[in-house]
């Protein structure tokens, strides 16, 4: 499975918040899904793609990563967090 999310660069999110982002999905999606591939990057455009999984995995994968962007203070850089 691969999962990229693109942040619009006007949205100014920082390269360590981004990094961060990708560390922490990795770190809990790869406990279901072992083999999951995650990137995220900036962009012209927000998006989120979920390729190489089966429509209930896909349902399931976005509720996780809704729930670890609503976390954000638990795995956000200092610097980024102010």
């Amino acid at each position: 499975m691969r999962l990229e999310i693109i942040i619009d660069r006007k949205k100014q999110v920082s390269p360590d918040t981004m990094a961060a982002l990708e560390q922490e999905l990795l770190k809990q999606l790869g406990r279901r899904f072992p083999d999951i591939q995650v990137r995220v990057a900036g962009g012209s455009n927000m998006a989120l793609n979920i390729t190489r999984a089966s429509k209930e995995d896909k349902v399931l994968v976005e509720e996780l990563v809704q729930e670890v962007w609503e976390n954000a203070e638990s795995w956000l850089p200092e610097t980024s967090a102010a």
